[in-house]
């Protein structure tokens, strides 16, 4: 006892010499410190390699020129396995943090320097991949400690060791992820061993870990990825400055920081080149994209960001990526792709074959650089508009006044029989003229009124006219979507309908691609009610949108929430959309 208050003691001391002098800073060290000489240590259990970003401590390993930078998250329950042994030397216990993760440059093992140690939030670390692995029960604060390791040269080897036991088991469960000079090298995996890095100091690009399980995705210095939809072609390419401009001269000499102006340079000279490069053949008629885009983007562990061109740039290590559109009508039959570059070094580059039924990797080798895509497709519909059509059954009903005049008829009738004749015909003149209103109010009441559908018809009306805008927005070009629209809005209205579409509905990837509605689901119609015509109506819905969309090997799902106005008119059984207008849009998840 005596020695955990002499600890909580110097780590509240230490806290206040570093300028966090917060009760809560206080309450968590010395928390801390009891932890660390009063609990035994656990060992992890076995991890798989992938979802390291669920783990619940994590460090990020950088390598620079001359220094490795280490950036590491305790877990507070797993505080004392990162705190190495007093031993007498009076260095403090923030000194003692993180000082049993080594690194060794070749045969020397690097000493620390610690910049920063406190306490602070968790950072989120989240990928596509990350619900697949289910997160350890984890503190929302973490010890937050920023370390150096100085070496001298260029070392061939850089080793990373995580706290172990003396068999070699991995004291803790430890993410990691790293990168070289601004590259990375892997994406978030799980450092439970030694773990050796060959540093390319000449091209990071090509830096990698002895153990092929830590890696990153994105491994070649080019790829490419073709995919076929509905309603395009898009073959896209993933390719860095440096290998581009070995085929090209940009003239920057020996610059390596980019201005804007220079990006922008960049980015049309990207764009002339490809366009005329790799062709592409449709059903065996070549092809010419009708769009380039050229993007500056960034490989991570999160996977892949779109840069603003503003962002700064780095000439040896700027990656693009360029997204190449060819409009078909329908999946055609077979795409042939020649390629034609490679850079120095590569003669194999990756492709990802996609198609409605889903991903194929595969390889362009200079040795056979075409690559084929055919259509084996069996039971795929090509999406198409079609007209709303909907029977609203109507029931006949007798207005109150049209049944009031006929029944006075029937009583003047009945008392006719029992009158003189003076009286009859006067009693049978009324009875003809009550009869002769019923009819003409009965007729004036039924041709005014129209059947209302109901709840299960006016689901059917709004779900078509909805799943038709779904299939309009697949169309790559205006006048296809104008033509679309046809079979379900009227032509004086399918241009104020189709500006909304894009407005409201439209969901744009990173890539600047659009993505496709897959399905419509939970859908609620809230009020259907008359307009001033008849055969007018204004629905208010709401309904989930699930959209997709892939861009350079990554696809993305999510679920969108819409709540819109939509006027639509009857034309017998056959139901149209007049005007739309989307109040709100909201990404779930």
């Amino acid at each position: 006892m005596m020695w955990t208050r002499m600890v909580s003691m110097l780590l509240s001391r230490f806290i206040s010499e570093i300028g966090e002098c917060s009760k809560t800073w206080v309450w968590v060290g010395s928390a801390l410190a009891s932890l660390a000489f009063g609990a035994s240590q656990s060992h992890a259990d076995l991890v798989s390699p992938y979802g390291g970003e669920t783990a619940p401590n994590f460090v990020e390993l950088s390598v620079q020129p001359d220094h490795v930078r280490v950036i590491l998250e305790v877990d507070l329950s797993d505080y004392p396995i990162f705190v190495i042994p007093d031993d007498g030397s009076g260095a403090s216990l923030a000194e003692r943090t993180g000082q049993n993760i080594q690194i060794w440059a070749d045969e020397v093992e690097l000493t620390s320097t610690t910049n920063t140690i406190d306490v602070r939030p968790r950072i989120t670390r989240q990928t596509a991949a990350s619900a697949q692995y289910r997160p350890r029960p984890r503190s929302e604060n973490v010890v937050f400690v920023d370390m150096e390791f100085p070496f001298n040269g260029k070392p061939e080897r850089i080793t990373f060791i995580p706290p172990l036991s003396p068999d070699g088991i991995p004291l803790a469960s430890l993410g990691v992820v790293a990168e070289h000079m601004g590259v990375p090298v892997t994406d978030y995996r799980y450092l439970s061993q030694a773990e050796t890095m060959l540093p390319d100091w000449d091209d990071p690009w090509f830096t990698k870990f002895e153990n092929p399980n830590l890696t990153r995705h994105h491994k070649s210095s080019m790829m490419s990825f073709l995919a076929m939809e509905p309603r395009v072609i898009r073959h896209e390419i993933i390719l860095r400055l440096t290998d581009f401009e070995t085929w090209t001269d940009l003239n920057f000499e020996g610059a390596e920081r980019l201005t804007p102006d220079d990006v922008a340079r960049i980015k049309s000279g990207v764009s002339d080149f490809l366009e005329m490069r790799n062709l592409l053949a449709v059903d065996g008629k070549p092809m010419k994209p009708e769009t380039v885009q050229v993007s500056r983007i960034e490989v991570g562990a999160e996977g892949l960001r779109v840069l603003p061109d503003e962002a700064e740039a780095n000439r040896k290590t700027m990656l693009l990526g360029v997204v190449l559109s060819y409009p078909v009508a329908t999946l055609p039959s077979r795409v042939d792709l020649a390629w034609e570059l490679f850079p120095n070094g590569l003669d194999v580059i990756p492709i990802t074959l996609s198609d409605p039924a889903g991903a194929v990797p595969s390889q362009i080798y200079a040795s056979d650089p075409v690559v084929s895509w055919n259509n084996h497709l069996k039971t795929w519909v090509n999406p198409k508009t079609g007209p709303v059509v909907v029977k609203v059954a109507g029931v006949t009903q007798v207005p109150s006044f049209a049944f009031g005049l006929g029944f006075l008829c029937l009583i003047c009738a009945y008392l006719s029989l029992q009158r003189t004749n003076g009286q009859r015909l006067i009693l049978l003149g009324l009875t003809g003229a009550f009869g002769a209103a019923a009819i003409v109010t009965y007729s004036l009441k039924i041709s005014s009124t129209a059947p209302e559908p109901d709840e299960f018809a006016t689901h059917q009306i709004v779900e078509g006219l909805l799943t038709n805008i779904g299939t309009t927005m697949l169309e790559t070009r205006d006048d296809n979507a104008v033509a679309a629209m046809e079979p379900y809005v009227e032509a004086i209205n399918r241009d104020k309908v189709q500006a909304e579409m894009r407005r409201g509905l439209s969901v744009t990837l990173p890539s600047g691609a659009m993505a496709r509605v897959e399905a419509i689901s939970d859908l609620n119609v809230e009020s259907f009610t008359p307009g001033e015509d008849r055969n007018q109506h204004q629905v208010l819905a709401n309904w989930t949108a699930r959209v997709s969309g892939g861009h350079w090997g990554h696809l993305h799902r999510q679920a969108v929430s819409y709540r819109g106005l939509l006027d639509v008119s009857r034309h017998g059984d056959h139901w149209m959309l007049d005007d739309l207008t989307i109040i709100s849009a909201k990404t779930e998840g």
